[in-house]
């Protein structure tokens, strides 16, 4: 006859104890996100999608996590939570850029999205963005490999009421244990970007004319935007307009001072300024 380990039972028995707490917490929780909903039915938004909040809420929980379970794995438990209740309170769907329909875009995105949630994968970011601009319940996922080949920014570039703006970038924690291809991506959707406390903006300037990068940079520096100028594009046309891309360590919304002192010193040649969106600054696990 097998020998019974009674300190193996107990402590088993405990851990069924714990995961009876865990899930009537959890239940507890969840309740409290339907009367959340309930409260905000009629606030007019597409999404739940609360990029800014949801940046904080990882902080904190990561900050005061001191178990041996690695961070990502923490991580990812809250980010099912996060994309579950997100969906209960309004519907959510993503599409995902994935050029040769690299899997990595994919885990990038079920990751942070969860296992339940919607997800369509395209080879062409003209999809993508085409989705995401008729549907204000869609997040796109587009690839930021290497700004100076990625070229959907312009799109975001035109500005109004339907263009995406930029709201997150993936991966939010990074995993210290590996990662497939390098690869990482900024989330879009039909939203208005969130501060966090800790975040990088991006924003476009289109001039009539060339402007140089060393120039643009020194204007940058003397109004206190503290950026960099990361790619500028020349006309498509003759008659065309130069495009120059900005990124900032900071959130700027519409109205700053800093951005309208930075425009005023490019001059006459600025045709119009458009904030692509924002992006909390990823953690370093």
């Amino acid at each position: 006859m097998k020998k019974t380990n009674k300190k193996l039972e107990t402590l088993r028995s405990e851990i069924d104890r714990l995961d009876t707490e865990l899930l009537n917490i959890l239940e507890q929780r969840i309740e409290i996100v339907k009367d959340i909903a309930a409260a905000k039915e009629d606030d007019g938004a597409a999404l739940a999608f609360r990029p800014g909040r949801e940046a904080n809420v990882m902080r904190r929980i990561l900050e005061r996590h001191s178990s041996d379970l690695p961070d990502v794995v923490v991580a990812n438990i809250w980010r099912e939570i996060i994309a579950a209740v997100c969906r209960m309170q309004k519907p959510m769907s993503v599409s995902i850029t994935a050029p040769e329909k690299s899997v990595g875009y994919w885990d990038l995105a079920r990751s942070h999205f969860g296992g339940a949630t919607p997800m369509t994968l395209h080879k062409s970011p003209t999809v993508v963005l085409r989705e995401v601009s008729a549907d204000p319940s869609k997040l796109g996922v587009m690839p930021w490999m290497n700004i100076e080949r990625d070229t959907w920014w312009e799109h975001l570039a035109q500005g109004g009421d339907t263009v995406p703006k930029i709201l997150a970038a993936l991966p939010f924690v990074q995993n210290s244990s590996g990662s497939f291809e390098d690869l990482n991506a900024l989330v879009i959707g039909q939203a208005e970007p969130e501060a966090s406390g800790n975040d990088i903006s991006l924003f476009v300037v289109m001039t009539e004319n060339e402007v140089s990068r060393a120039r643009l940079n020194e204007y940058l520096e003397k109004s206190g935007l503290n950026g960099h100028c990361v790619d500028s594009r020349s006309p498509a046309v003759e008659e065309g307009d130069w495009l120059h891309l900005f990124q900032v360590p900071h959130f700027i919304a519409n109205g700053d001072e800093q951005l309208t002192k930075f425009t005023e010193m490019v001059g006459d040649s600025v045709i119009k300024t458009v904030i692509l969106g924002a992006y909390a600054v990823p953690i370093q696990s």
